[in-house]
């Protein structure tokens, strides 16, 4: 349709922005029309994006209750939500470090939970409004190394069911999308701990191949969008066939 803007009017916000997934997704609903914050810690990185994007920057410490505060506080009313932070501490059990396992619980699960409460409670988010949260193939399928990360997102998967319950009534809708191996920074970072016959061997199992970034942000337009009106409490996989 000639004109036709997907997000007209509409405020996003994008948590976890500087990351090679939400910097992708927040770009791809610029491009439709969506109105930006963008938040993370990086500051120089969420300074450059928020530049290039048109966006508000909030560059706040969301795993620190005065960060969310803050972001609530500072905020108008927001159509949709995307949480994209995540932590990923790849170690065998036995040398997984305590503080690693914490923060990525917390990162991965707590906070997005904590940042939903505070938006809340603080009247920010719209009637109607869609959530997003970015969980990963790790949640469903075992893979040594991973126990912490993934415990981390099949938490996020259960909160996100239970919150879209408590909020169908306003018309709100909670989703996760569960990707699998993406060419952003942190695969690669997990690329390195790991022999390139190994990566070899685990891309073997993804009938499409690795995916792009892009194919995630095209997926996380699709849920906030009023497409997928009827569409609440579920985890779609973005993974090349992997979950096949």
């Amino acid at each position: 349709m000639s004109g036709y803007v997907k997000f007209k009017n509409q405020q996003i916000l994008v948590v976890g922005a500087t990351g090679g997934l939400g910097g992708a997704i927040a770009r791809h609903l610029m491009r439709e029309g969506a109105s930006l914050i963008v938040s993370g810690r990086n500051e120089p990185k969420l300074d450059a994006l928020s530049q290039e994007l048109g966006a508000v920057a909030l560059p706040v410490d969301l795993t620190d209750s005065a960060g969310r505060a803050q972001l609530a506080d500072t905020i108008g009313t927001v159509d949709g939500v995307v949480y994209a932070a995540g932590v990923a501490p790849v170690a065998p059990v036995r040398y997984l470090k305590e503080a690693d396992a914490e923060a990525c619980l917390n990162v991965n699960t707590t906070v997005p939970l904590l940042l939903i409460r505070d938006l809340l409670k603080t009247k920010k988010l719209k009637a109607g409004a869609s959530i997003v949260w970015l969980s990963s193939v790790a949640s469903s399928r075992g893979t040594a190394g991973y126990a912490a990360y993934a415990a981390s997102k099949a938490g996020l998967e259960a909160s996100a069911r239970c919150l879209a319950l408590e909020l169908a009534p306003k018309g709100m809708r909670v989703n996760c999308i569960a990707p699998g191996m993406i060419e952003t920074n942190m695969a690669e970072i997990a690329a390195e701990r790991i022999s390139s016959e190994a990566l070899a061997a685990h891309l073997t199992a993804y009938p499409l191949g690795a995916g792009q970034p892009e194919d995630v942000a095209a997926a996380t337009s699709f849920l906030l969008s009023a497409a997928s009106r009827w569409v609440t409490g579920v985890t779609l996989p973005v993974d090349g066939g992997f979950s096949i």
